[in-house]
């Protein structure tokens, strides 16, 4: 009997290592691809065994691909609108989620927690032709105040979902001595609350940031022309209809990459904490 088992855990311990090296693999591939293409000439990435690695880095594509794309430009609108974007989303979902889950044995307060829940099933593309129409009207289209704004509006339901989760493991205890030495309601959440939801403060601050920074159907939709593109609409030139540059658009994407990289690789103890710590109590 103990044979058996032991056979058939081991057949299990094989069958899932099998399904985490495919999934593994599955989401290596486009960065393996991403990586080959951005060190390689354009003839290369046109023979018959493209995915081959290069023989030698091809470093030209990477000055090529800020010089033809304007990169300079769309790397500052990008950081830009992700910053502002994030400053946003941190003062506005913060003290939301506070009234919301402080208030939250009012009706009117406990409504709202779904309704911004609800409001992330939201896909982009059911409003996407009124958003355009309507910005167009109101002589917002390629503006970067429009963007932010559009998309602070889209991050906004998740954010405050995370930072009501964790908000609710803040003892009303500390809120209620502030507020008898005299602390406003305002003081309470700045001085009490606010430093004590660091953890999901940065879980909100890599998310939004992500979102934003590799955000392309708003961005195509509001910034789409002029000076204010971001990087993922600049790096649409390097694809047309007749001729493709597959090298330049990699090199292109994985310069876009690094800061969002980095961002993640410093911040990501705080991500899996204040995840958890809102959803468990949530």
């Amino acid at each position: 009997m103990g044979k058996k088992l032991h056979t058939a855990s081991g057949r299990r311990f094989i069958l899932l290592s099998l399904v985490m090296w495919c999934v593994t693999i599955l989401f290596l591939a486009p960065f393996y691809v991403l990586i080959i293409y951005a060190f390689k000439p354009r003839e290369a990435t046109m023979l018959k065994n493209p995915l081959a690695f290069p023989d030698t880095l091809y470093l030209q594509n990477f000055v090529e691909a800020v010089q033809k794309s304007d990169f300079l430009r769309a790397f500052t609108n990008s950081t830009v609108s992700t910053v502002c974007g994030v400053v946003v989303l941190v003062l506005i979902c913060s003290m939301a989620a506070y009234i919301v889950v402080r208030r939250g044995n009012n009706r009117f307060y406990g409504v709202w927690q779904y309704i911004f829940l609800a409001s992330v099933m939201l896909p982009f593309q059911t409003i996407m032709f009124p958003l355009y129409k309507n910005l167009m009207n109101l002589h917002l289209l390629n503006s970067r105040p429009a963007y932010v704004l559009v998309s602070v509006g889209f991050q906004m339901g998740f954010d405050i979902f995370l930072y009501c989760g964790f908000i609710k493991t803040v003892p009303v205890e500390l809120e209620e001595a502030a507020a008898i030495d005299g602390c406003s309601r305002m003081g309470i959440f700045w001085r009490i609350v606010f430093p004590l939801l660091k953890p999901v403060t940065m879980t909100v601050v890599v998310l939004s940031a992500l979102g934003i920074w590799n955000d392309y159907q708003i961005a195509l939709v509001v910034v789409s022309k002029g000076a204010v593109r971001t990087l993922p609409v600049a790096q649409q030139s390097f694809i047309g209809q007749q001729i493709s540059y597959l090298n330049l658009a990699s090199a292109a994407c994985l310069l876009s990459i690094l800061p969002m990289f980095f961002l993640f690789l410093f911040l990501q103890k705080f991500i899996v904490q204040g995840v958890t710590a809102g959803a468990v109590k949530g």
